[in-house]
């Protein structure tokens, strides 16, 4: 047994990094095609475009794990069916229950090593790769939606702002609440309804500045104009927004809980918090329906292999991304809007379990 689950491993880790290299290989060519006009137009050095793709490729590598793990179960599990190797496991007394135990174990592996590699590596990387975009590529974006609404921002290093509406001709937001916090409390609320850009800064013209205890509230009017600092100007303020792939899970929480206790929906980030989790068992998930799949198929062609595996790639991720828009938009609760996709994917999995040909 500790033979052939060296060959399994070998022989699925191969493909495995083949499909890994082929599809971050598209999607950077799709990428250079769509943002090279852009690079060019800016005058950007070589070097820097180089680090923007260099910074791409973590996160790219966290999306496209489970088409990988797909791609390379499907193929190790019909290749063995296929030239009957799996006949000859069996007569060693190997089931194919126990060569999916490897194959479970390289996707419970690929799974962790996803999710380190997303909050450890792509997170940061992606702040790096968003600061080169807004530096060259911000200018050759669509600028003709002029109001925006439901802003969040986050202020390092202890501030939220909230906007109701932006009008960008005018360079007016409405609506707005500037929330100071100590930790997870809030400490300072400014409640102005509306906040102006004047020579360089906010300018807020009436509202109230409140504080916090922890048994009382103290409001005072703001009677006079009040200049406000904040880090983003009006061109700047969509950018400025905050990004769930640009915080690890523990900022995210802690952002969550920020929002929370200000009193605003949080549904899109608690939404993301729990697709962190979700999304890297996906790969378990997906060794689990595509090994039993391919081996039930081992008749069929390594084409038509190919297509299955396919349909099951765009199924997952259309399902993820339903999840996904239902949580935001507050449809259905963050947490099962999360695991729409894996829960599909179980039912799906012991349906297929059970059809196994012995």
């Amino acid at each position: 047994m500790r033979i052939l689950t060296r060959y399994l491993v070998r022989q699925f880790t191969g493909i495995f990094l083949l499909c890994l290299a082929g599809v971050i290989l598209i999607f950077l060519v799709v990428d250079v095609i769509e943002n090279m006009d852009g690079f060019i137009d800016a005058r950007t050095p070589a070097r820097v475009t180089a680090m923007y793709y260099l910074y791409f490729i973590p996160m790219i590598v966290v999306l496209i794990l489970p088409v990988a793990t797909l791609l390379a179960a499907v193929f190790s599990v019909g290749i063995l069916a296929r030239n009957n190797e799996m006949v000859a496991f069996k007569a060693l007394g190997v089931s194919l229950y126990q060569v999916m135990a490897v194959l479970l174990t390289l996707g419970f592996v690929i799974s962790a090593a996803g999710f380190l590699l997303s909050e450890g590596v792509a997170v940061p990387a992606n702040r790096k790769k968003q600061a080169i975009a807004d530096t060259y590529l911000k200018r050759s974006r669509s600028r003709s939606q002029t109001v925006l609404h439901d802003l969040k921002i986050q202020e390092p290093p202890n501030r939220i702002v909230f906007i109701g509406r932006f009008d960008r001709n005018r360079n007016i937001a409405t609506r707005v609440k500037i929330g100071t916090f100590e930790q997870d409390r809030l400490i300072s609320r400014i409640d102005a309804s509306a906040m102006t850009w004047k020579e360089g800064a906010w300018v807020i013209e009436s509202g109230y500045r409140r504080e916090f205890t922890e048994d009382e509230e103290f409001a005072e009017p703001i009677g006079t104009p009040l200049p406000f600092r904040l880090a983003f100007t009006p061109d700047e303020l969509v950018m400025a927004q905050s990004k769930p792939d640009e915080m690890n899970i523990r900022d995210l929480n802690r952002f969550i809980r920020r929002i929370v206790t200000s009193g605003q929906p949080a549904h899109p980030w608690v939404t993301e918090f729990h697709l962190r989790i979700a999304f890297p068992l996906a790969n378990i998930l997906i060794v689990l329906l595509s090994a039993p799949l391919a081996y039930n198929r081992r008749k069929q062609n390594l084409a038509l292999g190919f297509g299955f595996a396919l349909g099951i790639v765009f199924l997952y991720f259309g399902l993820v991304k339903l999840g996904q828009t239902l949580g935001h938009n507050g449809t259905i609760r963050p947490l099962p809007a999360a695991w729409l996709g894996n829960g599909v994917a179980v039912i799906a999995c012991v349906i297929n379990l059970s059809k196994i040909r012995k």
